[in-house]
This record gives C-alpha cells, sequence and structure tokens, in this order.
C-alpha cells in the first residue's frame, strides 16, 4: 500500500542515503531506524554500519531489514570491525548510491517531513551545496531548540561559533566528492573538522528555517576527560596548524582558538602538566589578553621569571585548589 503511494509521489525522484554508524546501540537505535523510515520522503536506503558491536545490534538491524525493506525504502547492513564512527561513515559513503546524503548518528532521530523538506530546497536551489535548520537538544521528554543560524563566515561559524549539528544537514553528493573522508584520526570534534573542510573547500550551505530532530543527550555524556581533553587539542593543534598555512589564523580566530587550548588544557589530570603548560604558553602567545594571563602576579612573574615559568607557577596553584 505505502509503496504504491511514494511511487505515485515520488516515481521519478532522486534517492537519500542516510548513513549511520553504529556501536552497541540495542536500546536506541530501534527508535532512530523507525525515525528514518517515518520519513515522508522516499526512496531512501538507510545504510548502517555496525562498528563491531557486541550487544544486539545486528540482530536488530535485521529484523528491521525483513519488516521495512521494499521498493522505496531500503535498509542495507555493513559490517566491520571496529574503527569508530568516522571510518564507518566513511565506509556508509562508499556502500551509497544516494543524490543527497544524510549522516545520522545512531541515538539521534530526524523529524517526519526533515528530508522531503530539505531536498525540495536542494532542487529548487540549484547552487546551494547543502542545507540545515534547527534541532531539538536533550530527550524525547525534555529538550530545548537550538537555531542553527547562518553566517557570512562559515568557517568562522563553524569554529567557534554556531556549529551546525550533524542531524540537521543534507549534503548534495556532489559536496561530499569534494569534502572528502572523514578524518579517521581524530577522536573529538570529528563533525566540525568534517564542516570546516567542507567550508574551505567552498561549499555554499544554506539555513532553512524547520526543525530537523532531536540530538539526545545522554546523563554524563558531556564530562570531558583528561583523555578527551587530548583529543580535542588535537583537533586545535590541526586546524591552528592548517589556518596558519593557509593565511587563515585572523585576529578573531587567533583569540577562539587560545581560549579553546587554555580550556582543555586546564581539563587535563596533574599528570599530564606538561602537555597542559605547553598548550597554556601556545594559548598566550595565540592571544596574551586572556584574562587568567594578566593578573598582576602573573605580570610581575613574567619580568622575573619568563611566561612559561609562570604558566607552571600558576598551573601547580591553580591545580592545588
Amino acid at each position: 500500500m505505502f509503496d504504491a503511494v511514494f511511487k505515485e509521489e515520488f516515481g521519478q525522484a532522486k534517492l537519500v542515503s542516510v548513513i549511520i554508524p553504529v556501536y552497541n546501540r540495542e536500546f536506541l537505535l530501534p527508535e532512530t531506524i523507525h525515525s528514518v523510515y517515518n520519513q515522508t520522503y522516499r526512496p531512501i536506503e538507510c545504510i548502517i554500519v555496525d562498528d563491531g558491536s557486541t550487544d544486539n545490534s545486528k540482530k536488530i538491524i535485521q529484523e528491521f531489514q525483513r519488516k521495512f525493506n521494499s521498493e522505496f525504502f531500503n535498509i542495507k547492513l555493513i559490517e566491520q570491525s571496529n574503527a569508530g564512527a568516522p571510518a564507518a561513515r566513511n565506509n556508509g559513503i562508499h556502500h551509497s548510491k544516494g543524490e543527497f546524503i544524510q549522516f545520522l548518528d545512531s541515538d539521534d532521530l530526524i523529524y517526519p517531513d526533515k528530508l522531503q523538506t530539505q531536498v525540495e530546497f536542494l532542487l529548487k536551489e540549484s547552487s546551494v551545496d547543502g542545507v540545515y535548520g534547527d534541532w531539538h537538544h536533550g530527550t524525547k521528554e525534555s529538550f530545548k531548540l537550538v537555531f542553527g543560524e547562518k553566517w557570512e563566515d562559515t568557517i568562522s561559524q563553524f569554529y567557534g561559533g554556531r556549529v551546525i549539528h550533524t542531524l540537521s544537514f543534507l549534503f548534495r553528493r556532489s559536496m561530499i566528492s569534494r569534502i572528502g573522508l572523514w578524518d579517521v584520526k581524530l577522536k573529538r570534534n570529528q563533525e566540525v573538522d568534517y564542516f570546516l573542510r567542507a567550508a574551505l573547500a567552498g561549499g555554499n550551505f544554506d539555513y532553512l528555517r524547520i526543525v530537523t530532530g532531536l540530538w539526545r543527550e545522554h546523563f554524563g555524556e558531556r564530562i570531558i576527560t583528561s583523555n578527551g581533553a587530548i583529543h580535542a587539542l588535537a583537533f586545535h593543534h590541526k586546524w591552528i596548524d592548517k589556518f596558519q598555512k593557509l593565511g587563515l589564523l585572523t585576529k578573531e580566530r587567533k583569540k577562539t582558538a587560545a581560549y579553546f587550548l587554555f580550556w582543555h588544557a586546564m581539563d587535563l589530570g596533574k599528570e599530564q602538566k606538561e602537555i597542559a603548560i605547553e598548550n597554556l604558553e601556545k594559548a598566550y602567545f595565540l592571544f596574551p589578553e586572556i584574562p587568567e594571563f594578566n593578573t598582576s602576579k602573573i605580570k610581575f612573574l613574567k619580568k622575573i621569571l619568563g611566561i612559561k615559568l609562570s604558566l607552571k607557577l600558576w598551573y601547580e596553584r591553580a591545580k592545588s585548589k
């Protein structure tokens, strides 16, 4: 019945590939798959890349294949050894055939008219490479609305400004080819990295004011650990170097980068003191106006000991409190 309806409305429509990396999400994955199946748009291929799950994720995917697969909706299961979400997304891209690409995490939801509204927009606006909207952040019971916004300077928007959540975006396949694959070396901020590379590739992105889905918040998952801070610092070092090489490290971006280095350095544990001090020093040289670098005590110590030793003493005292 549904296929007949979709054939009449979407018989010549462009295929959308929804790429979902999954690792041990047996309890949340069903809702995510349902949110794709419940889209008002067809045809859709839902490519689920099982990243070496040890729970019942694979079995759940296979059950949905038996239940939902049809002419206009097809779930593809791709299996790989555990390699992380970026590698799984790359695998999904490799197996995808759609003219439009939607990345979706295995615990998030997209709302029913998301794909249809964005596909229709991209078909009308041929010069636009990708479109995004607003999204909810929280749980199904309690969430806040986050506005996507549109800045003229997309690099500054994605680096420290208004970062767009992955679920909100719909890309043309041609744009994905220009961006390239996800960086599998990064353990944090992979999405920001991908969007920044999209901006550097000359992507033309537009904002459509619709609520696209729900980015789920899980209790305790946003707590920054020392390892998380190390991974975040690796991301910022990559982009500071890249901006510098391309002549794009403006004063404002230096300031943004410096604050990120400062915050993440302070998240490091005492056993990573040397790494923390190195990053505090780098933050200082990028943007010396950070208030913590300009107390009367630091200014006095700088005159006598130099900046590195002054920062070391300041850091040790801050961590001892």
